[in-house]
């Protein structure tokens, strides 16, 4: 049995009440550094002091509450996750971790039990990368992971990181000093949603994750020749958007037919002039692959570059593959695999393991610190949409677990 009860109630009326900050009627808008993302923020922190934390933010805008340890001579064990959403997003996602986090908490103030290591609650910034291209901002912040791009990153409208650092507490200026060394975090815990149909199938209440997935990002540009529509021969065609449109089904193939990769997509296209009465000239579509088999990306960008010559609809079709980046998958260590296992027995529950689909906050901070994810089900395997949704019942046992997995933790290290 677990040694202390979550309070299943409070958990699920926090993320209610995080729900209604920035919902929309089609989703939630709580995209990162708008106003809706600090409101959120400043709900987390409320929730943070209420429990007793004290409260920081870092400078790369890292929320950060700390609970002192019966011997603040060890390093901390951190728990937490994101409250950015993706555009139209869900409830769930990211937001589960933290108010999770922010509830152990509060039952561990409540029992008057004080663990060894100092505990951290962490609400990273940016994890979703959405407004900027660059994701996990705050947990690559943490982790000594930025990169120029980073950096130098603007907006849609040509708006800096620097100005949105500012507005949410961060500095820019002095970015380097959210960098976290590796003897100051004994571990870290993140609770979340699976976002995948696999835990809601088998019924399982708990999974235990194996590894984060790696990722490959590339754009592709193809160049052909715009003409009129109703006077060019099919035969003289240099239409770049049958290109795109080729090139568009051989990379669903990769995955789905050939399973060079675990799962490829072709999210965005744009084709110019973008005239329904104009052969499209040009057209560009964003791609990616996943696996956590780093060899399998490798293998599905070789073949991707291969197959950009049979996509041409002539000679005379130019087609550019540009790599824009490529995140390594992360491994679980077995060690800690074996301890979220642990946790769920503890607290009678079923889990299975599961690799994440997914990038997460702990994929980059397993570079300084040990790491652990703990999923709970996703109705359908739905997310990064309105219609996200995980049970009440499912958030209390993944919180639970969260809860038994800290104090196993405490223990042991």
């Amino acid at each position: 049995m677990p040694r202390y009860s979550i309070n299943n109630q409070r958990l699920n009326q926090t993320l209610q009440e995080l729900g209604h900050l920035g919902e929309s009627p089609t989703g939630m808008d709580r995209v990162a550094y708008s106003p809706e993302d600090i409101l959120g923020r400043n709900y987390s922190i409320k929730l943070m002091q209420e429990a007793g934390l004290k409260t920081r933010i870092d400078t790369a805008g890292n929320i950060i509450g700390r609970r002192t340890g019966t011997d603040d001579n060890l390093p901390a064990i951190a728990i937490g996750s994101h409250t950015d959403t993706v555009p139209k997003g869900g409830k769930y996602d990211g937001a589960l971790g933290v108010m999770a986090a922010i509830e152990v908490i509060r039952t561990l103030e409540e029992q008057g039990h004080f663990t060894r290591h100092p505990l951290e609650v962490i609400n990273f910034t940016n994890e979703e990368g959405t407004r900027f291209h660059r994701w996990l901002v705050g947990s690559r912040s943490m982790s000594g992971l930025l990169e120029q791009e980073d950096l130098d990153a603007v907006d849609d409208d040509g708006m800096g990181l620097g100005p949105c650092l500012a507005d949410i507490g961060g500095d820019m200026s002095r970015i380097n000093e959210a960098i976290r060394g590796p003897d100051e975090l004994a571990a870290y815990l993140e609770l979340h949603i699976e976002q995948g149909p696999y835990l809601h199938q088998s019924g399982n209440p708990i999974g235990v994750v194996t590894g984060i997935t790696g990722r490959a990002v590339f754009e592709v540009e193809i160049e052909g020749k715009a003409n009129h529509a109703g006077t060019t021969p099919m035969a003289t065609r240099r239409d770049a958007l049958v290109s795109a449109s080729k090139l568009i089904l051989a990379v669903q193939q990769m995955a789905a037919e050939q399973e060079i990769c675990r799962v490829s997509t072709v999210g965005s296209i744009r084709a110019i002039p973008n005239a329904v009465n104009v052969i499209p000239g040009s057209a560009s579509i964003g791609l990616e692959f996943r696996d956590t088999d780093m060899n399998a990306l490798a293998a599905a960008e070789q073949e991707l570059r291969r197959i950009t010559d049979e996509a041409k609809v002539n000679e005379e079709v130019r087609i550019d593959v540009q790599r824009h980046r490529f995140t390594s998958s992360v491994p679980i260590a077995p060690d800690m695999q074996a301890l979220v296992a642990e946790a769920a027995e503890n607290c009678n529950m079923t889990w299975e393991p599961l690799a994440s689909g997914a990038g997460h906050d702990a994929q980059a901070v397993a570079n300084i610190a040990p790491v652990a994810m703990i999923f709970v089900p996703s109705v359908d395997g739905i997310s990064h949409s309105m219609e996200e949704y995980s049970t009440p019942q499912d958030c209390a046992n993944g919180t639970q677990v969260l809860l038994e997995l800290l104090l196993l933790a405490d223990d042991r290290f």
